[in-house]
């Protein structure tokens, strides 16, 4: 039996998705605030604590949730995922019930906007339980019968025939890389948005702004076809049975860049994009191997036999004669 370590790197790593999150909602706060009360915008110390408090809380519950699951010596990823969930969803009701944030949801969206904080962690709990590694569970013995205890078993291995596992989680955390990247571009564009107005606190706004509706849109409109697409390239790569990192990532290159290649045909402005999504099927094909891990082939499906005269090889002759019943 084993259990999930403690570790101060999967924590962080855990913490990335809530961390991005989180920056996104306050920055759709900080934008609503200028618009219906531009006087009463916090300061950015303030902003800066309110969003290490909510850090605090969700890095407090995540490893609270990790401790619990220890207690109870479960270690799934799955578990781990569904923990990261109910953590912060936990950790979004009491920012909520006790006004850690900069600004309440309207009317009927508490639930709807609660979904994202939700949604990051299950990611985070799933990058928590694959970073942190597995140690064996401690076995308490005394002196004596420690003595007189027989030597440990060798560690289990496995030589056999091993195919990439499918795996949801890894789709998703692969599925949202079309949505980083082009998060990171307006990031570009800030400098120009610091010259394009007088007034430089309505440009930090902007330049907040803008990359947070640009994660907004992508993540809503390049999920699913992008789950669709690492999916495929998952089933391609098994089919053609590779396994490594860099043979994912160079059949995802070769797949993201076909798809705008044949869209050109129809449109030749898509022949712009052959090359970012090639970039970017790449980064796809090798995350998603990163974190699917491996598994055993499965064996052949058992045989349910009625006449056992049947169960004879593909190349016995009865197979390719019929035998002859001559009548009265």
């Amino acid at each position: 039996m084993y259990l999930v370590k403690n570790s101060p790197r999967a924590l962080f790593a855990a913490l990335i998705p809530l961390a991005i999150v989180e920056a996104v909602l306050m920055a759709f706060a900080i934008a609503g605030g200028q618009v219906t009360d531009p006087a009463g915008v916090p300061a950015p110390d303030q902003i800066l604590v309110f969003y290490a408090g909510r850090m605090a809380i969700d890095a407090t519950f995540l490893f609270a949730g990790h401790i619990l699951l220890r207690q109870w010596t479960i270690s799934s990823r799955l578990a781990y995922a569904l923990m990261g969930g109910v953590v912060a969803a936990v950790s979004y009701g009491i920012a909520i019930r006790n006004h850690i944030q900069l600004a309440a949801p309207g009317d009927g969206t508490v639930v709807t906007i609660g979904l994202l904080p939700t949604i990051a962690g299950v990611i985070g709990g799933f990058l928590y339980g694959q970073f942190a590694g597995l140690s064996p569970v401690a076995r308490a013995a005394g002196a004596g019968s420690a003595a007189a205890a027989p030597a440990a078993p060798p560690p289990i291995v496995f030589d056999g025939p091993v195919r990439v596992r499918t795996s949801v989680a890894g789709i998703a955390i692969a599925a949202l890389m079309p949505t980083v990247l082009a998060t990171l571009l307006p990031y570009t564009l800030v400098p120009l948005l610091m010259n394009g107005f007088a007034d430089k606190s309505t440009a930090h706004i902007f330049a907040a702004v803008i990359p947070a509706q640009t994660f907004m849109i992508m993540i809503v409109i390049s999920v699913i076809p992008s789950s669709i697409f690492i999916l495929c390239v998952h089933h391609v790569a098994r089919a053609m049975s590779r396994r490594s990192g860099w043979e994912y990532a160079a059949i995802g290159g070769v797949a993201a860049f076909a798809c705008p290649l044949l869209l050109a045909f129809a449109m030749p402005l898509f022949a712009m994009l052959t090359v970012p999504a090639a970039f970017c099927g790449a980064v796809m094909g090798a995350l998603y191997r990163r974190f699917a891990g491996l598994e055993p082939m499965p064996l052949p499906e058992a045989v349910i036999a009625t006449d056992p005269n049947a169960l004879v090889g593909a190349d016995h002759p009865s197979r390719h004669q019929h035998g002859v019943i001559l009548g009265n």
